[in-house]
């Protein structure tokens, strides 16, 4: 389990705190998505006021969730099996926004496994729906980081809340890929490597289950590379935006 503690308000940049966990070494467990609504699963991460922020939810049987009508907002990205979801079908590499202005039901055919994202959304109108079949299907764009064009990239932009900025995407790296060097983010940063490899660093080598954290203000990617490539889920809880951090492989000795 990860919480998230950088706090972007105070200004401070944190030196190479990011987090990797990997799904085979999670406990299984009862996760609470919201009150009253729980779901097997393994935790990834809380957010600051302990509640859920992301989790790997296992469904062994046909189960259903009532997602109920509160303040919050559920994503939900099918890693593997079948999601239907207020009528839709969602399977593999599919993916759901729950807003919670009205209630959901959510059925999980046997075998299914699912990323959760939990979004505590501020007052408002809520997001519309959002039932994405298949995340492929979106139309994709290469991304330019630094002004450079990122070839062999494709990033799909699955949703973007437009009062807060936050995201959820889906990044295709290319196998051989080495990073432009350290860098930051002035929001948290969470990763789930839905096939292939990858790493910030050498402590931290990431492949198909696993999850990193990059905290808000936080100096990571110092060596990072994928030798067959990857496909990465990626979510903000604000504008994302990346920030090179010359010199600072020296800080981090």
């Amino acid at each position: 389990m990860t919480s998230t503690n950088s706090d972007p308000a105070t200004g401070a940049l944190a030196i190479d705190t990011s987090i990797c966990l990997h799904q085979a070494d999670l406990p299984d467990e009862v996760i609470t998505l919201c009150k009253g609504v729980r779901a097997k699963g393994k935790l990834l991460n809380n957010a600051a006021d302990g509640s859920l922020r992301s989790a790997i939810l296992d469904f062994a049987g046909e189960e259903q969730l009532e997602w109920p009508s509160c303040s919050g907002t559920l994503q939900l990205f099918v890693l593997k099996g079948v999601l239907i979801v207020d009528g839709n079908i969602i399977g593999e590499n599919g993916f759901a926004v729950l807003p919670g202005a009205i209630a959901h039901r959510i059925v999980a055919l046997s075998g299914a496994s699912v990323v959760a994202i939990r979004d505590v959304l501020p007052e408002g109108d809520c997001p519309e729906a959002v039932y994405i079949p298949d995340c492929f299907a979106v139309d994709p764009f290469v991304p330019t980081i630094n002004g450079r064009l990122l070839e062999g990239f494709e990033r799909r932009v699955l949703w973007l809340d437009p009062r807060t900025g936050a995201d959820t995407r889906l990044l295709k790296v290319p196998g051989g890929f080495a990073g432009g060097g350290p860098n930051w983010h002035p929001v948290n940063e969470e990763i789930f490597c839905v096939s292939g490899d990858i790493q910030p660093d050498d402590t931290r080598p990431m492949r198909t289950g696993s999850y990193l954290l990059n905290p808000a203000r936080s100096i990571h990617g110092f060596d990072e590379r994928t030798e067959g490539g990857c496909v990465l889920l990626e979510w903000h809880d604000g504008p994302w935006d990346l920030i090179s951090a010359p010199g600072a492989e020296r800080l981090s000795r």
